[in-house]
């Protein structure tokens, strides 16, 4: 590959230098960006622990009020990078020990209990987590949300209520994550995690699964929203692993007609991209009998583009690749259609250089500025699937001088070490 200009060698990685880069970034992430709420036990086997999200300002009446502190994303995040640090015998850095978080699972049911003490503020279930959670208001030039002092952040937790509605991917891992916990450390002590994703997948179910379609729609607040949302699939919603693992957990509810509607979701967007590159786009909406990308704003941005939701697919559709093989689809299969595909695209796309990945038109176009901690990580997993680990660009993504380091980019630094993790087989498979 070519860093400015300049040639660079890819040489062969080896297991011991990836475990490394791994637990370099586990640790810098687990140092940095645990927050305790202040409002509960300062104890850590009693006390709420929230992922330092990318922060963000919400508005009230044109001026920044407050920050949030995280979202149900970056929680379900910190609940699964945990407990594959569990199954794959990681351990807490010892500035993470010395605050009380004696163990993996003490960190784990921490993290767990700031899911369970903020519920979705839109439908009041206690079964989905609210999307935000939010901390001290703009301070002078600070626009944390939290207070730090002896290296231990603090924030008072509380929820938006306008703006408390749940995100189904959020919900989506820290279900996961749950049937992960209760593989690792069954069901006694403190949580019975078993239990508790079955309830929770019971929210998922009545709230974020569209009663028709069977696909899952963003939240609680977009089921029987008017207009296009009422039916929109975001596809970071799209994790046929989880739902595969909550078939197998739950079966009051029909999971596999979500799993096969997402399916199809996926086969309509290849088909219909003139370009062979297996990208997608961040939201799908119906059309007809089918789904389309988009053009222009669904909900946030340019939602028709490869970009902030979409760039998690090689991830996760690569994850269900390596754990269950390959997937028939309407038109070819999860390996014919997507991930070699991406894989191949993908290093045409960068020239072999993970710095240059970024948005991306569904064409292959960029759609906008270089973002690698983001893009390129999840094609490890893609890469991965493919026969000797991706040759070339494989080396080249573990090679790539961002891979292991830790950013403060919370979103680029929590996606590159579950990309890692899971490419590395160090994930959890909860059967």
């Amino acid at each position: 590959m070519t860093r400015d200009g300049v040639k660079v060698s890819v040489m062969p990685i080896t297991e011991s230098e990836k475990r490394r880069k791994i637990a370099a970034l586990f640790g810098s992430i687990m140092s940095e960006d645990i927050i305790i709420d202040s409002n509960g036990s300062g104890e850590a086997e009693r006390c709420r622990a929230a992922m330092r999200h990318c922060q963000r300002w919400a508005y009230e009446k044109g001026e920044i009020a407050f920050s949030h502190i995280t979202t149900s994303e970056s929680q379900g995040y910190g609940l699964l990078m945990t407990a594959y640090a569990e199954g794959c015998g990681l351990e807490l850095p010892a500035t993470t020990r010395e605050r009380g978080f004696g163990s993996l699972r003490v960190l784990f049911n921490a993290l767990l209990r700031a899911a369970l003490a903020f519920p979705s503020a839109k439908t009041g279930d206690k079964r989905l987590m609210a999307w935000q959670l939010f901390g001290y208001g703009e301070r002078g030039g600070d626009k944390t949300g939290y207070g730090e002092k002896g290296g231990v952040k603090t924030a008072p937790f509380w929820v938006n209520k306008k703006r408390g509605g749940c995100a189904t991917d959020g919900d989506m891992d820290i279900i996961f994550a749950l049937l992960a916990a209760q593989k690792l450390w069954g069901e006694g002590g403190e949580y019975n995690y078993g239990a508790l994703a079955r309830e929770r997948l019971g929210g998922l179910w009545e709230r974020c699964v569209h009663e028709r379609l069977r696909v899952l729609l963003a939240g609680d607040w977009a089921k029987g929203a008017e207009g296009v949302m009422g039916s929109a699939v975001r596809l970071s919603d799209i994790m046929p692993e989880h739902i595969k693992a909550f078939a197998a957990a739950d079966s009051r509810h029909d999971w596999a007609s979500v799993a096969d509607a997402s399916y199809n979701v996926i086969s309509c967007l290849c088909e219909r991209n003139p370009a062979p590159t297996g990208l997608l786009p961040d939201f799908a909406v119906r059309r007809g009998n089918s789904w389309v990308a988009p053009e222009g704003k669904v909900l946030e941005a340019d939602d028709g583009a490869y970009s902030y939701n979409a760039c998690r697919a090689p991830w996760r559709l690569g994850a269900d690749y390596l754990r269950h093989g390959d997937t028939p689809l309407p038109n070819g299969s999860l390996w014919e259609t997507v991930i070699k595909p991406l894989h191949c695209f993908s290093e045409r796309a960068a020239g072999g250089d993970p710095e240059r990945l970024g948005p991306m038109r569904l064409d292959g176009a960029a759609a906008g500025a270089a973002d690698p901690d983001v893009f390129a990580a999840p094609f490890l997993v893609t890469a991965a699937c493919m026969p000797g680990g991706g040759g070339r660009w494989g080396e080249a993504l573990w090679s790539w001088r961002g891979s292991g380091e830790y950013n403060g980019d919370n979103y680029g630094d929590y996606l590159k070490l579950l990309s890692m993790m899971t490419a590395a087989g160090y994930s959890v498979s909860p059967f």
